[in-house]
């Protein structure tokens, strides 16, 4: 039965238009007002030559996820890696980790997340207000290191606009079958006179080991592990050691005048969870655990000079503790990992107002961040270092009647143990207005990124991805050259987003499987390099959706279609590593004021243009319902909602997961939960 529906749904998305969305369209009025604070000078998306996306609202209590990669995963462009419910890392554009910079309100987050899949983002999606995501290079505005793209998540915590009641707040509470989770978050605002306002919010989540279709190892997993003469997990059910819990708090004050406003915030974050894969079968302990803690403090200010070519004046800065352990089944620290993080940016806008008339506007700042890094233990691979990085921007728009141009440079210094150079970015692009529903976007881009620390200096088992890891410390700077074209209509009653890129990469760093050498012990590892060479990303994003295609007694009936596909080959024309694989799907929709009920199938292609060294992943269809009521408590709109996830327990493997042999994805699950904002 499964697989006679699994082929009908197929079957049906394949002739339908492709597409790409996450979240019902909006009328063309009303995506106007969706500004992008993540773009240099704060624009709506459709007015940006580059890619860029925003989910917020209902869209996202809906896909919201106790890790930031899972809650991003079925967006445009995007997948996940795959480490059980709380360490799940976005990907865009089939690049992560270190290519992809996640960021908290315009600062940059300074952990040390990015190093490693196993290690969770410190971002709880739960208090998030509103997940912008800036796909392909955003060096202009995040840094040399954003090669991929940056994920900016906007909360309230800061409240720099002025309150328009004296009491502001929500209450989010959730539960799921899928790991016997739960959470409740919730924040308020308040404001303490003329000037003053006050905002505090907590959260916390609890979740038990990943229930799961089948075996936690894969067939091709256990058919090696048998040829090999070797123990093998034969563990089903539920991924052994995948529980976790996460919680954290904040608080900020802000001061709010005509024309300047300025505010400070602290928060904490802690969770513990475990590192799943090798199970009791395989002869090794699985339960090891990583205990991690962050104590962060945020200054946010603006000011709008009354007189002179600038408009507002910018500064950021922020200060983060950031140190987590990884725990052996005894209780002992195995390997402790702390980072001290600084950040520092300041931006200047200037030029007329958004949406003059010929208009010129345009962006300058600077960018100082330092990272101390310490390692300590038996499994650290990487030395203890300090990463220092300054940065110069410049951006500039202006309006040719129905066309605008833009253009961007960055300059920036980067220095890390004996490693020190510049780097210089550029990009070029342009938005014609062809009719008023009708808009086509080209954006040119040239990157320089430097090697981090783990890509220069790893050397050594890192168990929580069963690999063994060297790095080459003669990488130098890694050059890309990207295209990026985009089509964009939208009326009243239908839309429609076409969007093609094209990168090529000189000295690509990636992290290859590689041949054990005889005279290298990797503790019966696999062993990874991170190499430098030519490669080339080229790919699709595209979306159509008419959200009132059919009215009907009960409410609007809607229809989104959506896809993606991305390819990734080195210069000889060999598959790169860790490339996620097609997808294509569709949604239908009944949507009321008081009601909406939505159907999805997304299908996963198999992917079997696999790097030398590297399994391929079959495919798999996940089908979701969800349901949301719209009640009025206390005179205010309560959110009532009901998820069902991967309807025909499929067995899914994410090929951008290092674990994907070992740590398979949730099967049938159920959550819900409701949300009251006042």
């Amino acid at each position: 039965m499964h697989s006679a529906l699994r082929l009908l749904l197929v079957a049906t998305m394949s002739g339908t238009p492709l597409a790409l969305a996450a979240e019902p369209q909006a009328k063309a009025e009303d995506l106007q007002e969706v500004v992008i604070t993540a773009t240099p000078l704060r624009k709506p998306a459709l007015l940006t030559a580059q890619p860029v996306f925003s989910l917020g609202g209902e869209s996202l209590v809906r896909q919201r996820s106790a890790s930031l990669g899972d809650t991003l995963a079925m967006q445009p462009g995007l997948s996940a890696s795959s480490f059980g419910p709380i360490a799940s890392r976005p990907i865009i554009r089939g690049q992560g980790g270190l290519r992809v910079q996640t960021y908290q309100d315009g600062g940059d987050t300074l952990e040390a997340a990015a190093l490693s899949d196993d290690h969770a983002v410190t971002l709880d999606p739960l208090l998030a207000e509103r997940i912008e995501v800036v796909r392909g290079p955003a060096a202009l505005m995040f840094g040399n290191a954003a090669a991929a793209g940056a994920i900016n998540v906007v909360t309230p915590r800061i409240p720099l606009e002025r309150l328009e009641q004296t009491l502001r707040g929500a209450l989010e509470m959730r539960a799921g079958t899928a790991a016997e989770e739960r959470s409740v978050g919730g924040h308020i605002a308040v404001r303490l006179g003329e000037h003053l306002q006050f905002h505090a919010d907590a959260h916390r989540q609890r979740s038990e080991d990943l229930h799961i279709p089948g075996f936690a190892w894969s067939s091709a997993a256990r058919a090696d592990a048998v040829a090999a003469g070797e123990p093998v997990d034969l563990s089903r059910g539920r991924l052994v050691n995948s529980a976790g819990e996460a919680d954290g708090a904040g608080a900020g004050l802000a001061w709010v005048g005509e024309r300047h406003a300025f505010g400070l915030s602290s928060s904490r974050y802690d969770s513990e969870y475990g590192l799943p894969g090798l199970g009791e079968e395989a002869g090794e302990p699985p339960d090891i655990r990583l205990s991690m803690s962050q104590r962060r403090d945020d200054f946010s200010g603006q000011w709008q000079p009354s007189s002179g070519g600038i408009r507002v004046l910018r500064l950021r800065a922020s200060r983060n503790d950031y140190e987590h352990l990884e725990l052996e089944p005894s209780g002992d620290i195995g390997t402790r990992y702390a980072q001290l993080g600084t950040e520092l940016r300041l931006t200047a806008e200037h030029g007329d107002a958004l949406g003059a008339a010929n208009g010129s506007r345009g962006a300058w700042g600077m960018q100082v961040r330092k990272l101390d890094f310490d390692a300590e233990g038996e499994e650290a691979f990487l030395p203890p270092s300090v990463t220092r990085n300054s940065g110069l921007f410049l951006f500039q728009e202006r309006e040719f009647g129905a066309l605008t141009l833009e253009a961007g440079a960055r300059y920036e210094y980067q220095t890390v143990l004996d490693y020190s150079a510049d780097s210089l970015s550029g990009s070029l692009g342009a938005v014609w207005a062809a009719r008023e529903d009708l808009n086509f976007s080209l954006q040119m881009a040239s990157t320089e990124r430097h090697p981090t620390a783990t890509e220069l200096y790893a050397d050594g088992p890192h168990l929580a991805v069963q690999r063994y890891e060297i790095g080459d410390d003669s990488l130098g700077t890694e050059t890309g050259r990207s295209v990026d074209l985009g089509l964009r209509w939208s009326t009243s009653e239908a839309s429609a987003s076409l969007n093609l890129f094209l990168t090529d990469y000189n000295r690509y760093i990636y992290a290859k499987p590689s041949a054990i050498p005889a005279e290298l012990d990797t503790e019966g590892l696999p062993l990874i390099r991170y190499v430098a060479g030519d490669a080339r990303f080229t790919g699709v994003e595209v979306e159509w959706s008419r959200p009132q295609w059919l009215q009907t007694g009960v409410g609007a009936l809607g229809l989104r279609v959506f896809g993606d596909l991305v390819r990734a080959e080195d210069a000889a024309g060999e598959p790169l590593p860790f490339i996620p694989p097609h997808r294509l799907g569709a949604e239908l929709s009944l949507d009321s004021r008081r009601m909406r009920i939505g159907l999805e199938a997304i299908w996963h292609d198999d992917q079997t243009r696999v790097a030398d060294d590297e399994r391929s992943t079959a495919g798999y269809t996940m089908v979701n319902v969800d349901l949301s009521l719209r009640p009025t408590l206390a005179g205010r709109e309560v959110l009532l909602f009901v998820r069902g996830s991967n309807l025909l327990d499929e067995e899914a493997r994410r090929h951008t997961s290092a674990l994907k042999d070992y740590a398979p994805l949730a099967g049938r699950a159920v959550s819900a939960g409701v949300r009251w904002t006042f």
